[in-house]
């Protein structure tokens, strides 16, 4: 038998689903997908707290910082940088002291050991069982000749500039963090020679000693023979040394940033980068195209901080409003978000009211949550027209809650000088567990120097999947989720080998990172994870969680 086909029916069946498709490409391609949740708003978890009994939960870590009353700058960034992460600090004058409290670790925060009153006072408190953590190379003075031997040291010689910093192990699990040869990592260190009985942590590019630790009878001492920690972006060894001390877990916000840093921005229609095609086009075709290959294969989140280069935006079409209207889209629906750079200090002056216009005409219904912060915040101006921005890119030199408003650090990618790029990466990784950088477009003037820059920037992001691989992506304005990072504190319990760690607040899922000499047997109500020597990535949801670590002799 046979059957007849019916044309005019496969046709009209054809017809609809051509028709179906074209009206949900049209859909996609429209503003109108801008307004759906899915791509304008961020699900708020809730916020789960509950009441600590220090009987039961045990304490807060707590940090004894000594300084003097002459040099208080390294005390105040290494106390701020430690309050952020919710640990207690107490900050004493070494021409007071007298004796030491208990505490998770003693800083010595001054070089100037001559105005300690006895030395028995560090001694005596290492030798029971404490740690005294040296964060700047003391002054030869005669109180630092009578405990030099004590803390790792056989000789000691003559002040030394020192460059470069070279990590002896890697503090994550591949090596591609581990050495930092640039001149732009300075330190005044001192020449000395290593007891063979302790263990060498850092040293300089020059080799010599910057960071060890040794035991002293019960205790320990950590030294850092540098000057550095001053700068939050280069507290990244002093992370390091805690890590050699008793177990500790604190929080991070495990999240990578990736800006884009004007763009886009009023592209020529000349060729003054390419011979084959006008400026607006290679951006488009080639620079954009790549970025967003980068993007998918790394799985980041742009955020793309833009300004209008107009103060006096109109409805009619531009060719920036056409290229704010095609990059925006694209970077939402690929996750990421639309920001605002903040105003020049010259022109506060009309500078946002202008920009909102600009994204309404392009991005009708665009929520902005987020402002990248190339100069002072003007916050009156700034919420009077973007009222919803909550986080501020740069601006700051390490994560800070301030009010109601979230401060990121941003770091430019220098991609002229890989290592210091990569240094201030590592910094911030190690401190915070955050990754934020941003590039500059704009900066492209040839064919040939995008290629390479462009080869830089997929570099950068293939060297830190190696690294740290577990890291997420999110987009600026999510990174306030992680409540506790910057409003919570640990409460830690020590029993035998197992250690039960409390929170008094947190949301959703929590992060943190443990460092223990000793390996982890079992835990209990979280997730955790080994990423370097040492070192464990932790994650919970509850409140509460335990870690038991194995069983030494």
């Amino acid at each position: 038998m046979k059957h007849a086909f019916k044309l005019e029916k496969g046709l009209y069946i054809i017809g609809v689903f051509i028709a179906v498709l074209g009206v949900l490409f049209v859909l996609i391609r429209s503003d109108y997908v801008l307004k759906l949740p899915l791509f304008n708003e961020s699900s708020v978890s809730a916020i789960r707290t509950q009441s600590i009994d220090p009987n039961k939960d045990g304490t807060i870590d707590s940090f004894l910082i000594i300084n003097s009353q002459k040099e208080t700058r390294l005390s105040a960034s290494l106390q701020a940088r430690l309050e952020g992460i919710g640990k207690r600090v107490t900050v004493s004058s070494i021409e007071k002291l007298t004796s030491l409290p208990e505490a998770t670790t003693v800083i010595i925060a001054t070089e100037r050991l001559d105005l300690l009153r006895d030395r028995d006072i560090l001694l005596n408190y290492v030798g029971k069982g404490g740690t005294v953590f040296f964060a700047t190379r003391p002054s030869p003075s005669p109180r630092f000749m009578e405990i030099y031997r004590h803390v790792g040291l056989i000789e000691v010689g003559n002040f030394v500039e020192t460059t470069g910093i070279q990590l002896t192990n890697p503090f994550f699990g591949a090596s591609d963090y581990q050495t930092f040869e640039t001149e732009e990592l300075i330190n005044s260190s001192l020449t000395v020679r290593l007891d063979p009985s302790a263990t060498l942590l850092a040293r300089s590019s020059q080799d010599v000693p910057l960071l060890w630790q040794t035991d002293y009878q019960a205790g320990r001492f950590i030294f850092f023979n540098g000057t550095m920690m001053e700068d939050p972006l280069e507290h990244a060894l002093f992370f390091v040394g805690l890590s050699h001390t008793d177990p500790m877990l604190r929080p991070i916000l495990n999240t990578k940033i990736t800006a884009l840093h004007g763009f886009p921005f009023h592209s020529s229609d000349e060729r003054n980068i390419s011979s084959s095609m006008t400026d607006r086009d290679y951006y488009r075709n080639i620079f954009w195209a790549e970025l967003q290959r980068v993007e998918a294969k790394y799985d980041l989140n742009y955020v793309m901080a833009t300004a209008s280069p107009s103060l006096n935006p109109q409805l009619e079409t531009s060719a920036y409003s056409e290229d704010l209207a095609l990059y925006g889209r694209e970077t939402l629906r690929s996750g990421g978000e639309v920001a605002i750079i903040s105003a020049p200090e010259k022109q506060q002056e009309g500078w946002y009211k202008a920009n909102s216009q600009q994204l309404q005409y392009a991005l009708p219904g665009l929520t902005v949550k987020t402002v990248l912060a190339t100069s002072p915040l003007d916050e009156t101006r700034l919420n009077q027209s973007f009222s919803d921005v909550t986080v501020a890119l740069g601006g700051t030199q390490f994560p800070t809650m301030q009010e109601d408003q979230l401060r990121l650090p941003s770091a430019p990618s220098d991609f002229t000088n890989t290592d210091l790029t990569k240094w201030y990466t590592f910094n911030e990784l190690v401190s915070s567990g955050l990754i934020s950088t941003q590039i500059m477009p704009q900066a492209v003037t040839s064919e040939e120097g995008g290629e390479q820059f462009l080869a830089s920037f997929k570099d950068s992001h293939e060297m830190q999947q190696r690294e740290v691989p577990w890291l997420r992506s999110t987009k600026a304005s999510d990174v306030a989720d992680n409540h506790h990072f910057f409003n919570g504190s640990i409460y830690t319990k020590k029993t035998d080998n197992t250690y039960t760690f409390t929170l008094d607040e947190g949301s959703d899922e929590t992060f943190f990172y443990f460092t223990t000499p000793i390996p982890v047997a079992d835990y209990t109500d979280c997730q955790l994870e080994s990423i370097g020597p040492g070192l464990y990535l932790v994650k919970s949801e509850s409140l509460s969680f335990t870690i038991q670590l194995e069983e030494t002799i």
